[in-house]
């Protein structure tokens, strides 16, 4: 099925389609992405946009290239999509931990 044209950059719909398929769980941590040929045939773009997409989801941590043998779905604590990885998540892990367990003494007390 080609990528529909909505105005935004090819590349960008195609990165945007594979991460869903990644982040949903239709590609699996280790699994192949299809071959650049499959995807040109399957979204009817060009090798350059493959390209760029790829090279978009391997900025995100999503998918790492292993030389000979493809590019395969990155284990999910590499991801970020959207942007670059927050340096600051175990913070903000206990920040919200802390939300948590006040609102659930919170609810206790009712």
């Amino acid at each position: 099925m080609p990528t529909k044209t909505t105005g935004e950059p090819a590349g960008q719909r195609l990165a945007g389609d594979l991460r869903r398929r990644i982040v949903d769980g239709d590609l699996a941590e280790g699994a192949q992405l299809p071959s650049s040929a499959a995807l040109k045939a399957e979204h009817g773009v060009s090798s350059t946009v493959v390209r760029d997409a790829i090279n978009t989801l391997k900025a995100e941590g999503l998918v790492v290239g292993q030389q000979g043998k493809g590019v395969f779905v990155a284990p999910a604590s590499t991801w970020h999509p959207g942007g670059e990885p927050a340096d600051d998540l175990p913070q903000r892990v206990a920040d919200l931990e802390k939300r948590v367990a006040a609102l659930e003494a919170g609810r206790s007390a009712s």
